[in-house]
């Protein structure tokens, strides 16, 4: 029984995108990860559906609504290659993150159920 316990942990492990963003508590601001999502979703994978340019479009409009802010954007650092798996794991901590801006928290979660869309 531990080994197939152990197994499904392990599995579980490997489909989950969880690991591949590096929170740093407190060392990014929101604008840091919709700026970094956009980016990654210029340079991520297309989709059929369009998915990928209405999530972009969205996080920009996100990142539109936050305005400009004194400090420098920071890119938050990620594992592997920019793809549509990063970027929708961005934008859910920024979801969380932004829900103080109403206008800019509605933009973040249509981009995010674009990508869910894209990645089914």
């Amino acid at each position: 029984m531990r080994p197939l316990l152990a197994l499904l942990l392990f599995l579980s492990g490997c489909t989950s995108t969880r690991v591949l963003v590096r929170h740093d508590a407190g060392a990014f601001s929101v604008r840091d990860y919709l700026k970094t999502a956009y980016q990654t979703l210029t340079e991520a994978e297309t989709d059929v559906g369009g998915h990928r340019i209405r999530a972009q479009r969205e996080t920009r409009a996100a990142l539109d609504l936050l305005g400009q802010s004194p400090v420098a954007p920071r890119p938050v650092p990620f594992e592997g290659p920019p793809t549509l798996a990063v970027a929708l794991e961005l934008l859910e901590y920024s979801e969380r993150e932004v829900r103080l801006n109403q206008p800019a928290h509605l933009h973040t979660t249509r981009a995010v159920a674009e990508l869910r869309e894209a990645l089914k």
